[in-house]
């Protein structure tokens, strides 16, 4: 009982570090997150960087339990706080390569983590973006009828000292929409044990929005009609930002 109050500790207080949806200005964002029965170390955030600068990210830290989730608190502190020192928080490359000088995983235990990092350009409508070790987000048009896989090479955080990653940009079209999401959301198994993966899970991103809920709770319906019953096997972390 006492281990089971400190994992619902420990899940409520990284719940409680991640910024609230916005529905009011531009660019708007909503997010829906289940975690699963452990704790997870998936991480998200969002905010102005300044008038014409809007950044999103979200990370996976290796593993599970409460050495996952303090990592991932970590991390995220960093990023909210902006406590990179002399880092460019407008440059994704600098973020991710300073992220991966302070988070070695010889120093956090072992853990790794992947992470997606954008910066949004509101003036111009670009994006510049790069990850490290994580699967595409994916810009999904305003009619629905293109999906743009947005992912750059780059190894893991953590893993080398000598890190490298590249950057990659891409015009955003008006009203169209950048889904982040955790491979906890695609890597989810049905009664027989298959995998739903990530090339099916991509179709159900240009199905039509459902009324009285949101893009990620539309897509969350989804997988759960999919998975197996019972919790799902990570956490279910999910991210919609319209730009």
């Amino acid at each position: 009982e006492v281990l089971h109050r400190d994992l619902e500790k420990a899940r409520s207080y990284v719940l409680s570090l991640l910024p609230a949806p916005i529905a009011t200005s531009t660019p708007q964002t909503e997010w829906f997150i289940v975690p699963s029965a452990r704790v997870g170390g998936d991480a998200f955030g969002y905010g102005e960087l300044d008038d014409a600068k809007f950044v999103s990210f979200l990370f996976d830290v290796s593993g599970h339990g409460i050495g996952a989730a303090m990592l991932s608190v970590s991390i995220l502190n960093v990023l909210r706080q902006r406590a990179l020192p002399g880092c460019d928080f407008k440059s994704p490359t600098d973020v991710l390569g300073r992220l991966n000088d302070m988070f070695q995983m010889d120093n956090h235990n072992g853990m790794f983590f992947t992470i997606w990092y954008g910066v949004f350009d509101k003036h111009h409508q670009r994006l510049t973006y790069a990850s490290a070790g994580h699967h595409p987000a994916y810009l999904v048009s305003a009619d629905r009828t293109q999906i743009t896989p947005l992912k750059t090479e780059g190894p893991l955080i953590g893993v080398l000292e000598e890190f490298t990653v590249k950057e990659g940009t891409a015009e955003i079209p008006p009203n169209a929409s950048l889904h982040l999401f955790s491979d906890g959301v695609f890597e989810v198994d049905d009664v027989k044990g298959q995998q739903l993966g990530l090339k099916s899970l991509l179709p159900l991103l240009q199905q039509p929005a459902v009324e009285g809920r949101s893009e990620p709770q539309r897509i969350y319906q989804n997988v759960r009609e999919f998975a197996r019953s019972g919790p799902l096997d990570d956490d279910f972390s999910y991210l919609v930002v319209k730009c």
